[in-house]
């Protein structure tokens, strides 16, 4: 069941057509789109007619190759498909801590989330995820004790078939100049009945190409690296890696890229943009006409003394003037009507986030400000209801590392730790009043559906924690103070008078 290198080309299939698609749709997002579009090869290079001389006094029209890279023009809306759902989460992540106020737990997992830094690489996570149709991650420890988890791309991610195990793959190159070394590396994780296996497996490639496995403590002497031994864990029933998928289907298990579909409508948008970014540059410039008079007599006299009929910019800089007929150069300009275009690009790129499920507000197609945040909600909601379900599998991938460091720790580091999942905390995906904001937060809390912690935190999310747990002390001291009522608490009346 485990995947099989040796004497075959890498990538080995079926991942080998997911990984082709996979650097299709980088392209696609990075706007490398003159490496994809057949059309903008078109516009990559073009012939004008120039006259060079070849003698003192001769010249001769000749063809010359122009680069015209800059003549396609790319409005890469593909990239803005991807990060929106990434800049929604981004903003929404918040605390991660363990789900629980005291122990070892609470420590380890906020020194996992110090080292792991998720907050700070969550956005580069989804925008990945979004263009390759997955991302994966994998936990590690070092030697120092210190462990955290990590993203990984998802074609470094391979599963086995059977869900028992999978490899996490990647390529390393020695050498100087063209003449480098490649080696594929392996780290394969493969559940047995015992417990959890981690083997580090190193094979010789030439070219794309696997060759032979090599033994690792030879290739980690010859290279001076620090490879891990290979482990085994008992009593360790999960994988310490694992996958975020996007839109899976039965036929496509391992996900698939959210720009699927929407690279015709982008090459459309492009090409007719350039198209008319073309029509502009031949004509939209000022045209210098001049008399036909003139014209035969600056090639005439260039005849005479280069022997060739041709006229010249320069010959032009000093003309006569006709008195007869009043003939003057002139110029003249041509006006373009291109609403047409405009039109045709706002409908392809509006078909585009249909497609991808990406509010029209969010390529500022139609305005994107609300008067309240329930208004903001209801213009964006085509984005906001695709950040949510990424969010769901983001929520469930962070606490899954989390709780994987935690086994790490325990099986190899000794620890007793209780292996629950952490608590990640998630704001809203759209921004809002600071007064629309606490008024709600105020809500809760006076309801009783909110702690008085959780409404602090909320509402000074930049906050530290001496800083909330001393406001948090403020206000129950008012509280005490506000609630000692003066008919209570005065004593009672004594009679001092004789009886």
């Amino acid at each position: 069941m485990t995947i099989v290198y040796s004497k075959r080309s890498f990538p080995p299939p079926p991942f080998d057509q997911e990984i082709g698609m996979m650097q299709y749709y980088r392209l696609l997002y990075e706007g490398e789109h003159a490496e994809i579009f057949p059309r903008a090869r078109s516009v990559v290079t073009e012939k004008r007619s120039i006259h060079r001389r070849v003698g003192v006094r001769s010249w001769r029209k000749v063809e010359k190759v122009f680069s015209a890279d800059n003549q396609y023009i790319v409005a890469n809306f593909s990239s803005l498909v991807a990060e929106v759902p990434a800049d929604l989460l981004n903003r929404s992540l918040g605390n991660i801590s363990a789900d629980t106020e005291e122990g070892p737990e609470l420590d380890f997992v906020s020194s996992i989330v110090t080292a792991s830094k998720p907050n700070e690489k969550v956005w580069s996570a989804i925008t990945q995820h979004q263009v390759d149709g997955r991302v994966a991650y994998r936990v590690r420890r070092n030697e120092a004790g210190n462990v955290w988890f990590e993203w990984i791309l998802g074609d470094q991610y391979f599963p086995h078939d059977d869900g028992r195990g999978a490899d996490i793959v990647w390529i390393e190159e020695w050498g100087n100049g063209d003449r480098k070394d490649r080696f594929l590396r392996v780290e394969r994780q493969r559940l047995e009945a015992e417990g959890l296996t981690i083997q580090q497996l190193v094979y010789k490639m030439d070219g794309d190409n696997v060759g032979d496995q090599l033994d690792i403590s030879q290739y980690a002497s010859d290279y001076e690296l620090d490879i891990p031994e290979d482990v085994e864990l008992p009593d360790v029933n999960e994988l310490l890696c694992g996958m975020v998928t996007n839109d899976e289907t039965l036929t496509y298990p391992r996900g698939r890229s959210a720009l699927r579909n929407i690279d015709g409508l982008q090459e459309e948008i492009n090409w007719t943009i350039t198209r008319d970014s073309i029509v502009f540059d031949k004509h939209g410039k000022p045209k210098l006409a001049i008399p036909r008079a003139l014209w035969d007599t600056v090639a005439s006299q260039n005849q005479r003394d280069y022997g060739g009929r041709f006229v010249r910019n320069a010959d032009l800089e000093v003309v006569s003037y006709d008195d007869k007929t009043g003939a003057v150069p002139m110029y003249i300009t041509w006006d373009a009507k291109t609403q047409q275009s405009f039109e045709h690009v706002t409908r392809l790129i509006k078909y585009m986030l249909a497609i991808s499920k990406t509010s029209p507000q969010a390529a500022g197609l139609e305005e994107g400000k609300g008067e309240s945040g329930v208004a903001l909600l209801y213009l964006w909601i085509q984005s906001v209801i695709k950040a949510e379900a990424i969010k769901d599998k983001f929520d469930a991938a962070i606490k899954a590392a989390i709780r994987k460091c935690m086994i790490l720790e325990n099986a190899i580091g000794g620890q007793n730790l209780k292996i629950t999942d952490p608590v990640v905390e998630w704001g809203e995906l759209l921004p809002k009043a600071d007064s629309e904001k606490d008024t709600e937060e105020i809500e809760k809390y006076a309801g009783g559906v909110q702690s008085l912690e959780t409404t602090v935190r909320r509402m000074h999310p930049d906050w530290s924690e001496e800083a909330i747990m001393a406001e948090i002390q403020k206000i129950q001291d008012e509280q005490a103070a506000d609630s000692m009522n003066p008919t209570f608490t005065q004593p009672p009346r004594v009679n001092l008078g004789g009886s």
